[in-house]
């Protein structure tokens, strides 16, 4: 096990993280406050993990198994609505058809609910490697690139006014960044990460400062 954070060397299974846990947790039982201690997994692995403490050590009071959306809950003090896939595409549907006299690449599509699924995943991709939308913009290379990321940046901007009082699952990463520095709940806490075959670059961005700011931090990698 390393504190090492990178794209290649994630294990997408390490029991001896799990293990490390609960022998951690094991150990604190007894105190008076149980410090918290948050183990980080991907959705999809969050049975298998819980599966395996308990296995381990079947009575662990201060052990939570937590995924990201799950972790921005935990620590989100404003109660910001949460909007789920089709909420987002409906309105990025919303967006694109208040800005169709605007677009300037995409203005044939604009009558295709596709299109309002495929711009969501392009600008989910582009928010989770944390891409600045005017950047790209500016610095196409081609008519045709600059054109897109024309259209791609207006809708993007009406989207997020049109979500302001929302919040989707990049905008809850964007939200850990600004906040899990200096956050009382994460300075007391001990951070195990385990289960991850590759992090975005926003995710990865979570994960170090979580390493940064956590009383204990430890990942499970390949060495």
């Amino acid at each position: 096990m390393t504190s090492e954070i990178t794209h290649e060397n994630l294990c997408a299974v390490n029991e001896l993280v799990l293990s490390a846990c609960a022998k951690f947790a094991s150990s604190n039982q007894s105190h008076a406050q149980l410090p918290p201690i948050f183990i980080l997994t991907p959705d999809r692995f969050t049975l298998s993990a819980e599966k395996i403490l308990l296995k381990t050590t079947p009575a662990l009071l201060n052990v939570r198994v937590v995924t990201f959306s799950m972790l921005f809950n935990i620590l989100n003090q404003e109660e910001n609505k949460i909007l789920d896939k089709t909420s987002s595409v409906l309105f990025l549907w919303k967006s694109i058809h208040l800005l169709k006299d605007q677009l300037q690449y995409f203005a044939k599509s604009v009558h295709q609910y596709s299109f309002a699924e495929k711009m969501f995943n392009t600008i989910n991709q582009l928010q989770s490697s944390m891409a600045d939308f005017k950047t790209l913009e500016k610095n196409a290379k081609t008519e045709i690139t600059k054109r897109k990321m024309h259209d791609i940046s207006i809708i993007y901007a009406k989207y997020r006014e049109l979500t302001r009082e929302y919040i989707d699952g990049s905008g809850a990463l964007d939200w850990l960044i600004k906040h899990i520095p200096n956050n009382p709940i994460i300075k007391s806490a001990h951070i195990y990460v385990t289960g991850f075959e590759h992090l975005s670059i926003q995710r990865a961005e979570v994960v170090r400062l979580l390493k940064s700011n956590a009383k204990s931090f430890v990942i499970g990698v390949q060495l």
